[in-house]
């Protein structure tokens, strides 16, 4: 079984960070925070192995961009697998609430 490559894209970075600080400050959870963060990310590292098993977003627009979901809890984690590079490239990580087809067909248009 081959060993694929992450690379968490800014953006997404940016949504992990965003989701678990309004835990922590908004909704004042920190120990639910630390554990979002934890989870998000083991959940992303375990794409490093077999990513094809999501499915494409159910979207046409971005099913055709090859964009595949994985869900944690609430949020879901949108994310582009490169066969040729052997790397999975993660996209987003957003809350079920948010509309999220305008936010990724910006990123993956680029």
């Amino acid at each position: 079984m081959y060993k694929y490559r992450i690379i968490i894209e800014p953006l997404a970075e940016e949504d992990i960070i965003r989701n678990a600080e309004y835990i922590a400050y908004e909704k004042k959870s920190p120990k639910t925070a630390r554990s979002l963060l934890k989870g998000l990310r083991k959940e992303i590292g375990s794409l490093s192995i077999n990513p094809q098993r999501h499915m494409f977003d159910e979207d046409e627009d971005l099913a055709n961009l090859e964009v595949r979901k994985h869900y944690y809890k609430n949020y879901k984690i949108f994310y582009i697998v490169d066969e040729t590079k052997m790397t999975v490239y993660i996209l987003r990580a957003l809350h079920m609430l948010v509309d999220s087809k305008a936010l990724l067909l910006r990123i993956v248009k680029d």
